[in-house]
């Protein structure tokens, strides 16, 4: 599946450290990041759009996502 959202972080340890993020998407569907611990870079991706391909899974009404790929959405302005 490839969504288009923004990362968020969620949840942090003592330190203040992220330790959990989700993908914000325009439409207020918010999906949980099962890999961040081995993609810390998504952080980068925090107040910017991208584009997310991987593996979503629903379980209790949450849904989750296990991140193969990420890309920044370049911001085309029409001029």
């Amino acid at each position: 599946v490839t969504v288009k959202g923004m990362v968020v972080p969620r949840q942090w340890d003592e330190q203040f450290h992220v330790t959990e993020v989700l993908i914000a998407c325009k439409d207020e569907r918010e999906i949980l990041v099962e890999n961040f611990e081995s993609l810390p870079s998504l952080l980068s991706l925090s107040r910017a759009e991208a584009v997310f391909t991987g593996v979503v899974r629903k379980e209790c009404g949450v849904e989750s996502m296990v991140v193969e790929s990420f890309a920044p959405v370049e911001n085309n302005i029409p001029g």
